[in-house]
């Protein structure tokens, strides 16, 4: 299965590899560690969280981005914790997050999570991951 860097908060950690059973996952906290990973390893998938490394998701988008290191490697923004924000703010997230070279923000919020809405999303993520 293919190798996934997952940069996010620790709460998350549980639905990500429950969405994800069965493939190679990755899981890193800070912005460095990161960029350690991302120097070492190859990865089919980058799943950034809004709230990965004190909402350091932009400085690992503006680093993939810099680096070329992973052209072709599909990046997922997402927010998988729920915050008391406008639709505006969680559009501006989106706007600037593609700006950066992600492929798609996807807020795991609108998903039940049950294995309905888990296997909706893990259907969208295999999507990326097909050549």
């Amino acid at each position: 299965m293919s190798k996934i860097l997952v940069a996010d908060t620790p709460e998350g950690d549980r639905r990500i590899s429950a969405i994800l059973s069965g493939y190679d996952l990755v899981f890193v906290r800070t912005l460095g560690e990161a960029q350690r990973i991302l120097g070492r390893e190859k990865f089919a998938l980058v799943l950034a969280g809004v709230h990965f490394d004190d909402s350091r998701m932009f400085d690992l988008l503006r680093h993939l981005q810099a680096s070329g290191v992973h052209v072709g490697c599909a990046v997922i923004c997402m927010r998988s914790q729920q915050f008391v924000s406008p639709a505006i703010t969680i559009e501006g997230l989106e706007i600037a997050a593609k700006a950066l070279g992600c492929n798609v923000f996807l807020d795991l919020t609108w998903y039940a999570d049950d294995a309905t809405g888990n296997g909706a999303i893990r259907s969208l993520l295999e999507a990326l991951l097909k050549p």
